[in-house]
């Protein structure tokens, strides 16, 4: 027996026998001593170690064997099937059924199935005595309906070759469609109200039968099956026996038929076989040729309902499940909207800064402040070493008493050019005697202003010369900031003078200050080896333990925007420079 052959005919046995679950065929080798697996179902079925210990014990009993009630992990109950095959003595195979548990017995209902399935193999196969009568009455059901040229044709052949070759007083076909059925075709009757009560109650009968995925036979005493829209036709309607087969295709019901007899008679076992195989063999067929026929508009939504059922489904669910989530992701951060900020570095300086420089030069004597500290306005903050300048002092002093003395001997001696000559040494002298004295009073260098001292740090240096204008201290006041901001510049075209933002400074995490955009320099300079342009903004009510050269991370409101471009307009932003690059 081919693979394919097996997995087919396999498949076509669990649709005949209800609620099965899974099955294995298992087929003899050529030496019959071994058995090998042949074909599963559902195809796709990982696990076959219970059917397979079904078919063992089924061939250590060399007989049909039944288990039922098997509990399993997934907390449901489950009857098992084994059937051995023969060939006269010769062992063909092992078939193995799992079902979902029923109260009922159903044992000689499923054996029966089976052997008379049995039968399909082994004329495949060439084994079996075959039973031509029921062989030839398949075949040529088959072949009436394959001739047709349309769907509709082939409808109303199907039923009337059944109401001929089983002798009913009338066959239905319907339609399965959105959980309701339809009759489309009755035989011996080409033109029927839809809407008759007749057919109405038919449909019904055909949708019990779907919803129990079982065969409904009436009358049949043993049966446990709902039977109360069968029942309803028989008491208004007249016909004794009734027999619907559903209809499957690819997994799914699409459709059912309804046979119709007299009370006297009844639908044997073998009748209601025949009717479930030749059913399973044309329903592909039913299926195929509705499909063609329908326009390709039906077609297109068709294949694409497939496409989306094989996305949806549970396959490589982890995979889709991840995938739907990145598209419903992708999706709603492309909607919304949120507040697009610029972020960049910042430094707290003060609005006014004063220098402190050195007035002459000399030698530094004392320092009484550093960076960090905070002075009065007067409070004395370094001074200059002043012995030079006291020496000076000292030898102006005698220069001077000794030009005055001169002074007077010239006047009493009478000559006036000597006069002169000495009259102007003494004022020279007076002049760089005052400008030592000035020189003596800035030795002490004061505090312009209440401030803090923000840059200087002479305690290190002393004694150590300092020239005429050198830095020595930078003082801002206590109050009156403004903040530095270092745009990157592929962000600098977002800011605009007058936008606000916010700011968190490194001292203090958990408060957030207002800020509004002042001024943005036209030159770009580089800061930690990138190009920053220097953005300066105002702080309103800054508390007083702010300090300038305190730093932190300032956030500047640049309108609103999508969360996906918001997340990736920088990755975009170098992708197309990079691209332009090439």
């Amino acid at each position: 027996m081919s693979v394919r052959f097996a997995q087919q005919w396999l498949e076509i046995v669990c649709r005949i026998v209800p609620q099965t679950e899974a099955a294995a065929l298992m087929v003899s080798d050529a030496d019959g001593k071994t058995l090998r697996l042949s074909a599963k179902w559902p195809e796709n079925l990982a696990d076959t170690a219970e059917l397979s210990a079904i078919c063992k014990l089924t061939l250590d009993k060399n007989q049909p064997s039944y288990i039922p009630n098997v509990a399993k992990p997934d907390q449901l109950q489950y009857d098992f099937f084994g059937l051995p095959v023969f060939d006269g003595s010769l062992l063909l195979g092992v078939i193995a059924l799992k079902l979902e548990h029923s109260v009922a017995d159903r044992r000689a209902a499923v054996f029966a199935t089976l052997e008379q399935s049995v039968e399909w193999w082994g004329l495949a196969q060439g084994h079996l005595q075959q039973n031509d009568d029921f062989y030839s009455s398949v075949v040529g059901l088959l072949a009436a309906c394959f001739e047709q040229n349309s769907y509709r044709e082939v409808l109303i052949s199907l039923g009337s070759e059944l109401t001929r070759m089983l002798g009913c007083d009338r066959v239905a076909i319907g339609e399965y469609k959105d959980n309701y059925s339809t009759v489309v075709a009755i035989s011996n009757n080409a033109q029927f109200d839809q809407q008759a009560n007749l057919l109405q109650k038919i449909a019904d009968a055909m949708g019990e039968a779907i919803e129990q995925d079982s065969v409904v036979v009436v009358p049949d005493v043993k049966s446990v099956s709902i039977q109360r829209a069968h029942q309803e036709i028989v008491r208004k309607y007249g016909y004794g026996s009734l027999l619907t087969v559903p209809m499957l295709h690819g997994g799914e019901f699409i459709g059912a038929v309804t046979l119709l007899r007299s009370e006297e008679q009844s639908f044997a076992k073998e009748t209601v076989l025949l009717c479930q195989q030749a059913l399973a063999l044309i329903s592909p067929y039913l299926a195929l040729k509705k499909l063609d026929e329908q326009a390709l508009s039906v077609k297109i939504g068709i294949k694409l309902k497939q496409r989306l059922a094989e996305l949806m489904g549970v396959k490589h669910f982890k995979v889709k499940l991840t995938a739907l989530g990145l598209v419903l992701f992708l999706l709603v951060t492309s909607v919304w909207r949120a507040d697009f900020r610029v972020t960049a570095n910042a430094v707290l300086e003060g609005k006014i800064q004063r220098v402190v420089a050195a007035p002459i030069s000399g030698f530094l004597q004392s320092a009484a402040v550093r960076a960090g500290d905070t002075v009065r306005q007067g409070e004395l903050m370094a001074s200059l070493d002043d012995a030079e300048l006291q020496l000076e002092l000292s030898k102006l002093d005698g220069q001077l008493q000794k030009f005055r003395r001169e002074y007077r001997e010239a006047l009493s001696g009478g000559d006036l050019v000597k006069v002169r000559v000495i009259s102007a040494q003494i004022d020279q002298a007076d002049a760089e005697m005052e400008l030592t004295r000035q020189q003596l009073q800035k030795i002490n260098l004061a505090a312009p202003f209440d401030g803090v001292v923000i840059e200087g740090d002479l305690s290190q240096k002393l004694g150590s010369p300092v020239e005429r204008g050198e830095i020595l201290f930078k003082i801002a006041p206590l109050e009156g900031y403004r903040i530095i901001l270092k745009v990157d510049e592929s962000l600098i075209s977002y800011i605009q003078e007058g936008q606000k933002g916010s700011l968190v400074l490194a001292s203090m995490p958990s408060r957030t200050f207002p800020l509004l955009v002042q001024k943005i320099t036209a030159v770009a300079k580089t800061d930690s080896g990138k190009n920053v342009f220097r953005v300066e903004a105002s702080l309103e009510k800054a508390p007083e333990l702010l300090r300038p050269g305190m730093e932190g991370v300032g956030k500047i409101e640049a309108g609103r925007a999508s969360l996906l471009w918001i997340w990736s307009h920088d990755m975009l932003a170098w992708l197309r420079l990079w691209i332009w690059s090439w």
